[in-house]
């Protein structure tokens, strides 16, 4: 082989991530817009089960350990993300369909197409006369990623 050959090999080397360097590495990026199917699973508040669906939006900066998930554009849930995607929101209080309730959230995990979680709602108050009692709604929720897919390192 002739000197210039070579040295293209080495250089071409280099720019493969020769010399040591590994390259550049993705980072976790969950942020976009989403369709959140909503099936309830369980109502102790005497209503039916069934199937919603709302748009959603999550706002994550690629690598960062925290995000928000903004819920059908009418409030902002907060959370942690880990390097594996799992993901835990903070509980939210406030009104649902004009009724005092406290939303608890379980441990949810990220992929490619989009996210899942368990949500437990505990309606505080109810309105009618007399008023009803505490009651709680269980629901499953799959979030359907919308666009480029998430990348999970």
């Amino acid at each position: 082989m002739n000197k210039h050959v070579l040295a293209g090999l080495g250089l071409a080397s280099l720019a493969c991530g020769g010399g040591g360097s590994t390259g550049p590495t993705s980072q976790l990026s969950v942020g976009g817009d989403y369709s959140i199917e909503k099936t309830v699973t369980a109502d102790g508040c005497g209503g039916s089960t069934g199937v919603f669906t709302n748009p959603a939006t999550v706002r994550h900066t690629p690598g960062a350990a925290t995000l928000v998930l903004n819920d059908h554009g009418t409030r902002d849930l907060p959370g942690t993300i880990a390097p594996d995607a799992a993901f835990q929101l903070a509980s939210y209080r406030g009104p649902a369909g004009g009724v005092d309730g406290v939303d608890t959230y379980d441990p949810g995990r990220f992929q490619a197409g989009g996210f899942a979680m368990r949500v437990t709602t505990r309606v505080l108050s109810s309105q009618g006369t007399p008023p009803a009692p505490d009651c709680t709604i269980v629901a499953n929720w799959v979030g359907t990623k919308q666009g480029a897919p998430n990348v999970i390192p």
